[in-house]
This record gives C-alpha cells, structure tokens and sequence, in this order.
C-alpha cells in the first residue's frame, strides 16, 4: 500500500479569498510543496472565465504554467472542475507542458453525469481524479453501482468526499469497504474531509490505518493551515508529521512550515476558517454552508436560531440553498420563540 498526499490549499482555500492568493504565494506555495515532498499538487480550479492574474481560477490549462518552475517528475499537478460548469469543448489536448490530471468533482445522484464528462477529459490526454461530493448520501448499493460506473472509466483514482463534516468514524469505515470491495484493484481511493466537528484530522488517520496492511493505493486531501471552504479540512502540518511518524513518510516539516510562514500567516492575517459553532451545526445537519451564510449575514442569527431553523428543515432541503423557504423556517422558529 502507498499513500499519498493531495494538498488542496490552492484549489480549497479559493473559497476563503475568491482565489485571490496572489501570485508570489502561488508561485512559492507551489515550490514549498514541491520541496516538502506532497506528492499531488492542486493547484487551482478551471473556470470558464478568463484567468486574472494572481488567482487560482484559470480557463486554461496554459494559464497555470506561468507559476510553476520547471515540472518535477515525482509530482502530480492537478486543478478540478465542477462537472457541470466548465465547457469542456475550450479544452485543449494535454500538451504535458502544465497540469497533468484534473478532478471532476459531481454531486450525489449525479455520478454517472460526472464520470462521462471524466471520460472526455482522458480522451484529451488528462489523468484522471473522481471527487463523490457527500459520499455519506450514497447507500451501499449506490456504492456499488458508483464503483462499477468508475471500474469503465478507469481514473486514477476516486475520493470519498465528507463534504459536510459529518462523518463519524462507522460512516468512513462503511464507505471504504464497499469502495474498496468493489473497485479494480489499481483505483486508488481517497479522502477528502471538512472539519465541521473537529474529526477532520482522526479520520484521515483512521483512513490511513484501515489500509495499512493492504494492497489497495491511497491518497488524503489536506491544506496548509486547513485553509479551505467553511470549517477547512485536514492540515498538511498535521498530517504529513503523523504519517512521518506512524507511515514511515519522510515529508520536509521545514518546507511545510516555511510555507505557513512565508504565505499562510499573512492570509490568516486578512482571513478567517476553520471550526466554528455555526459550521459545527452545519455539519452535524449535512446543511449546505450557503443556508449558514443567509442566515447569519441577512439576520445576524444566533447559533440557537440557526440550531432550531434546521431541524425544523427536511434533511433533503438542508442539503441545498431555497433561501425562500429558509427565510419560511426562519420566521417560524422566531414566531414560535416569542409564544415561549
């Protein structure tokens, strides 16, 4: 078993500052993590849109060359796209000059959508990486039939995604087996956690040990810092230390910390993530973080507030952003408040 490491801050933590890094702290995020070792290097998103300069959204693959010095063998550069929000017909074939992978990252309920549009990015050249957005939605017979779908598609590997933080450690336990009992041996898996009730990091080492002793490759997401979208993710300084020590890894700690000194103290510096008690309530009601974000900036509510507007929400609502009805439940829940 092999495990690697996909540092996602650049891709993930464009949530934090509209992808506006800068481009000195891409160009030396990049290198730091080139000399740390991390074997899988996200570097942004595709958009369609033109790249601005100093930002992590790039339209082209062309457009990411300009930060990265010479391209290391050792590394996998990747960028991610929304399945359904980039026109693939602007792609171009890989020229093997930039990226060398893209992440296609679809929704529960979308993943045959969003395996197809994977095939169309290896047509062109790209390795391919699977992001199953709330893979905590997925039954164990969607599971499977998730498993056969990406077994035709043979990507390089496919991410169980807690994409709101609500994962306990039965849920990764269940959901890995089945992946794992169910997919071509040469699929690696991986995972991709939010750290909403402060499990992110248990987790990721929970995921690491479950594979210890098989044959199965493996690959954790984390981000400097957990500089990511809402509560943030797994850290980088945390992981790659544990799995110095309980992997036998041999990850740079001074590159990494170099990294959060040079690039990462200055963001948090200008921004805020990481756990919270609105993003703990999120979590724990797999509530999308736009309905956080409606109703903490347009009624300053409180965590009570927010507690009780969700639970009087359908499970499948919270999971997306009616702000109408959000605003209906709200209301409620303030109504009811003035009768106690």
């Amino acid at each position: 078993m092999k495990i690697e490491v996909l540092d996602c801050t650049l891709r993930d933590g464009c949530y934090i500052c509209n992808s506006q890094f800068g481009t000195d702290t891409i160009k030396g995020i990049i290198s730091k993590l080139e000399k740390a070792g991390t074997e899988i290097i996200e570097i942004g998103w595709l958009k369609d849109k033109e790249h601005v300069p100093g930002t992590a959204f790039y339209h082209l693959p062309s457009d990411v060359r300009q930060y990265m010095g010479e391209k290391k063998p050792n590394f996998t550069y990747v960028t991610m796209i929304d399945w359904d929000r980039y026109n693939l017909d602007n792609l171009p074939i890989n020229d093997h000059q930039s990226i060398d992978a893209i992440r296609v990252v679809f929704p529960h309920g979308k993943h045959k959508e969003g395996i197809e549009v994977g095939k169309a990015l290896k047509a062109k050249g790209y390795g391919l990486y699977l992001q199953a957005a709330n893979t905590l939605a997925y039954s164990d017979g969607d599971l499977k039939d998730l498993a056969r779908c990406i077994n035709e598609a043979k990507p390089i590997g496919v991410s169980i995604v807690d994409t709101f933080g609500a994962m306990y450690p039965e849920d990764l336990k269940r959901i890995a087996e089945v992946l794992d009992a169910n997919l071509d041996p040469d699929i690696k898996i991986g995972f991709h956690s939010h750290n909403n009730q402060q499990l992110s990091f248990a987790l990721s080492m929970q995921f690491a040990e479950m594979f210890k002793n098989g044959k199965r490759d493996i690959i954790i997401d984390a981000s400097l810092t957990g500089m990511g979208r809402g509560a943030g993710n797994t850290t980088t300084e945390l992981l790659v230390s544990c799995l110095n020590r309980k992997q036998g890894k041999n990850y740079d700690m001074n590159a990494i910390l170099q990294a959060i000194d040079e690039f990462m103290v200055p963001l948090q510096r200008k921004y805020e993530w990481g756990y919270s008690i609105p993003y703990f309530i999120s979590g724990t009601h797999c509530a999308h973080v736009n309905n956080l974000a409606y109703l903490i900036e347009k009624h300053q509510a409180s965590n009570e507030d927010i507690w009780n507007t969700f639970e009087n929400m359908e499970a499948s609502d919270r999971l997306k952003y009616n702000y109408d009805l959000l605003e209906e439940k709200y209301q409620t829940r303030k109504n009811n408040e003035s009768f106690l």
